[in-house]
């Protein structure tokens, strides 16, 4: 791997040094960009950033944002059999509570993680007008969240002139895909926008059918010189017919093979409105009010040995294990996420435009509920042991002992929180610029977990309940220092303390139930194998410090950009799972790590000649625990899990006349450490392997509005998987093709 990984490397950077071509400025800086109507401009942190264009997003014909991000700099996209979640600077598996992913500036992260994704596939890609990416993030701004980096993506609701953009796209395993969106001036003060995107697909493996269906539109009306309003609305409903993972060796056998059903139906439904006033020249201020909701319905089949050891006589105890084998069960759940909010800010400029202030207040509250329900088969046969499994004997139950085992859970889970923050720019000289910013914010948790009423063989009927009621003060704050030796390149220093809250859900375990009822003349309560109850675990907040230096610039006729960093933080919290993927039957407990440490480098570069360029990046993350807890199985030197050790991208487009062109990527993501919990919740290690895909088009310019594309993904059929555990595995597509037809206005 690694001796293909250089040869491809040495080839581009040969093909690169062999032209004499000076190359224009970068594509990859965020500049400000924004139309005159926009009033508040909040001044960016002094570090490396990318932007991903609506061009360059257009031209690699990408489906759906999660497409553009797997090939974005130092992004992961992990996948889950809910939604993908991001990746940035070694977050690894608490992604969801260390990365902030935004829309217009308004983050859509969930605020809980169990069967929870990110919703960025609810957005038309053909709405998207840039995507920008923070690595590092931005604690004073943007809060708790941020440390691993924040991701923004830009829409066209406030685009300077008319437009429209269509797709008509069809490729391997069935897939249809329609889109467009637009926007139009009605008058020098009205702006309309809006956006369609229909996917059908019937997916990989067998027996699998996906649809997702997309509505955008809005508006952005200048009152006059100094008021503005802007109103967005976005609906999403995504339905995914699909299958559970299968055991690997399966999977050797047969990649398409299907699992069993796991039915999934999403909804996702947002409103934002914007306020902006100019009070005067130097002086603006902004507020916003936003609702968004998440529905998810899913059913899922499961087959699950039921191990009940029920324990009879006190003088002289017999211990029998009563085993019912592949036992079938179903999962019916309900699960709802509403979260409101407000954020408020004003920005003043003073000393001539070289000083800039922010201050602001962010308002969240979000409701978490959910509803499930998981039924087995009615129970008749079983197997008896009475010395622990080495024989057994078929039994079975009475007419009066039979049915189904039950399981019932009702959650509602809330969570407020209150910030307010302070941020500084200042331009010492025309060279120096140095920046400042703090950030205090109060979280507050309240609700329950209500387990049952459960029905189990040989116990009695149960039902436990938890209460949260907690608060939480966290503190972060950042300086930095950006400093410009020519024309062209600039180097920076950065250092930040930020903050992670955990979600509401993180502050209860759930691990095998040793106080189950006893049943007529048990001596000791049964244990149960499939039987859970939730426990407090007295989660605290995570704190970090990052420092951070970098550079870019032109050199040898590139445009590089260089970033190292050391991100020491203390009570990570790490998960722990238990190897099965049906989430009926999974455990998990919640731990605070000691002291955690990531370092890396990220490394971007981009050439451009006549009909040549060039596009390269290089994240590496080393991500270890410093101070551990051998209770828990964590110790000093110990991975982080979930974390890829690198990430590569290598891309090229040539044009090979005015019409035709033709482009590749290549895509390697390192391998990673991983842990669960086995069946008597011990910790058991594994590793997951690195891979590589290549991907290559081909564009045909039809006209100054139209293009034709055809492109392969995964060239080589590379087989690696989406996601995986010790003993289960989710394939990744091989070989595919797809013909797409875009037309622009």
């Amino acid at each position: 791997m690694k001796k293909r990984i250089g040869i491809l490397s040495f080839l581009i950077s040969a093909a690169v040094f062999a032209q004499g071509t000076t190359i224009e400025l970068d594509k990859s800086v965020i500049k400000n960009q924004n139309r005159e109507r926009d009033f508040i401009v909040v001044p960016k942190v002094s570090k490396n950033t990318f932007t991903v264009t609506q061009e360059e997003i257009r031209e690699r014909s990408y489906k759906n944002v999660e497409d553009v991000l797997k090939d974005a700099p130092g992004v992961i996209v992990n996948n889950t059999a809910f939604g993908p979640k991001i990746d940035m600077r070694g977050s690894g598996d608490k992604s969801l509570s260390r990365v902030k992913v935004m829309v217009d500036g308004i983050s859509i992260n969930p605020t809980e993680e169990a069967m929870a994704s990110l919703p960025i596939n609810s957005i038309p890609i053909e709405s998207v007008k840039k995507i920008e990416i923070i690595p590092g993030g931005g604690a004073t701004l943007y809060g708790s969240g941020s440390v691993g980096g924040v991701i923004n993506i830009v829409t066209n609701s406030n685009a300077t002139k008319d437009n429209f953009f269509m797709d008509l796209k069809y490729g391997s395993f069935d897939n249809r895909n329609f889109g467009f969106a637009g926007g139009q001036n009605v008058t020098d003060k009205l702006y309309l926008n809006y956006g369609f995107n229909y996917i059908n697909t019937e997916g990989y493996r067998e027996s699998e059918d996906n649809q997702n269906t997309t509505f955008l539109g809005g508006f952005d009306y200048k009152i006059n010189e100094r008021n503005k309003i802007r109103f967005q609305a976005r609906t999403n409903k995504d339905k995914k017919d699909g299958t559970t993972e299968v055991s690997k060796k399966m999977l050797a056998e047969n990649r398409k093979a299907p699992g069993l059903n796991m039915d999934i139906d999403t909804d996702n439904t947002s409103y934002t409105f914007d306020y902006e006033l100019r009070a005067t020249d130097n002086l603006s201020f902004g507020a916003t009010y936003f609702e968004q909701m998440q529905k998810r319905k899913i059913k899922a089949e499961s087959i699950d040995d039921i191990e009940i050891v029920v324990t009879t006589g006190n003088r002289a105890p017999v211990e029998l294990t009563n085993l019912f084998k592949d036992v079938p069960s179903m999962l019916d759940a309900t699960m709802k996420e509403e979260k409101k909010g407000v954020k408020l800010k004003s920005v003043y400029n003073y000393n001539e435009n070289k000083g800039s202030l922010t201050v602001g207040y962010d308002y969240l509250h979000a409701v978490n509920t959910r509803k499930s329900r998981v039924e087995s088969k009615v129970l008749v046969d079983y197997f008896e042991s009475r010395d622990r499994g080495y024989h057994w004997r078929k039994m079975g139950l009475n007419a009066t002992e039979q049915g189904p085992l039950i399981n019932n859970i009702d959650i509602k889970l809330k969570k407020d929180s209150h910030s307010l923050y302070a941020f500084n720019k200042y331009e010492l000289t025309d060279k120096l610029d140095i920046t400042a910013g703090i950030r205090g914010e109060k979280t507050i948790y309240s609700g329950y977990r209500k387990n049952g009423p459960n029905k189990i063989p040989f116990t009695g009927v149960k039902t436990s309940n938890i209460d949260t009621d907690e608060s939480m003060k966290n503190y972060a704050g950042e300086v930095g220092t950006l400093y410009k030796y020519n024309d062209t390149g600039s180097v920076y220093l950065r250092y930040e303390r930020g903050f992670v809250t955990p979600f509401a859900a993180q502050l209860t375990d759930k691990i095998h139930d040793s106080e189950l009822n006893r049943g007529k003349g048990q001596s000791k309560p049964p244990q149960v194998n499939v039987a859970s109850v939730y426990v407090a675990n007295n989660l605290k907040a995570e704190t970090t410090d990052t420092l951070e230096i970098g550079f870019r610039d032109y050199i040898l006729n590139s445009y590089v950009a260089l970033s190292l960093y050391a991100t020491d933080t203390e009570n990570e919290i790490t998960t722990i799972n238990s190897g099965v993927t049906n989430p009926a039957v999974r455990r998990w407990k919640y731990r605070n790590i000691g002291k955690t440490r990531r370092m890396g480098i990220e490394l971007e570069a981009e050439q451009e000649f006549d009909r040549l360029s060039f596009q390269q990046s290089l994240s590496l993350v080393s991500a270890k625990v410093i101070n551990g807890s051998e209770k828990y199985g964590i110790v000093k030197g110990q991975k982080i899990p979930m974390v890829p050790n690198m990430k590569l991208t290598l891309g090229a487009k040539y044009n090979i006349t005015d019409n035709w062109s033709v482009l590749s990527s290549y895509t390697y993501v390192g391998s990673q450490e991983a842990r669960e919990l086995d069946k008597n919740d011990k910790v058991v290690e594994y590793k997951i392997k690195g891979h590589g895909v290549i991907d290559a088009g081909l564009n045909y310019k039809i006209d100054s509005y139209a293009n034709l594309k055809f492109g392969i993904k995964n060239l080589t059929s590379t087989k690696y998987n989406l996601r995986e555990t010790s003993l289960e595995a989710y394939p990744a597509p091989e070989r595919n093709y797809y013909l797409e037809l875009n037309v622009k206005f």
